[in-house]
C-alpha cells in the first residue's frame, strides 16, 4: 500500500456498484470525457491500494452520473464509449465478485485451517 487507508470490502463494493451503474448511463459526449477521467482516478486509487482515494473517486463518479432533468435541446445522449465501458468492466472484475459470491464471506467450517480461523483470500 502506498498511500491512505487500506481498501475495505465496503469501498470495493461501492466502487463496483457505481461502475456497474455506469454501464447503463446515457450522457452527453462531454460528460463521458469527465466520467472517463474519474474512472482513471478510481483505477489509480485501486492500483495504489488507497482506500481514501477510492472512496473519493467513487463519490465523484456517482455525482457525475445522469441527472433527471436534461437541458432543452439536449438530445445527443449516448451510452458509455467503448474504451470507458471496457475500463469499467475491467475494474469491476478487479474489484471482485459481488459480496454474496466471494469465498471469503462463507462461514468457518470445521476442517478448514484446523484452527477455526480463515486466511483472507487477498
Amino acid at each position: 500500500m502506498s498511500g491512505g487507508v487500506p481498501i475495505d470490502d465496503e469501498a470495493r463494493d461501492d466502487a463496483a456498484d457505481v461502475l456497474r451503474y455506469l454501464l447503463e448511463w446515457q450522457l452527453a459526449p462531454q460528460r463521458w470525457e469527465r466520467v472517463d477521467a474519474i474512472v482513471g482516478s478510481l483505477a489509480e486509487a485501486l492500483a495504489q491500494e488507497d482506500g481514501d482515494a477510492l472512496r473519493e473517486a467513487t463519490a465523484e463518479l456517482e455525482l457525475a452520473g445522469p441527472v433527471r432533468v436534461t437541458r432543452i435541446g439536449t438530445n445527443s445522449l449516448i451510452p458509455a464509449p467503448e474504451p470507458t465501458r471496457d475500463r469499467a468492466n475491467h475494474l469491476v472484475h478487479t474489484l471482485g465478485r459481488p459480496r454474496q459470491e466471494r469465498p471469503d464471506d462463507t462461514p468457518d467450517r470445521p476442517g478448514g485451517d484446523g484452527d477455526g480461523t480463515r486466511t483472507p483470500a487477498r
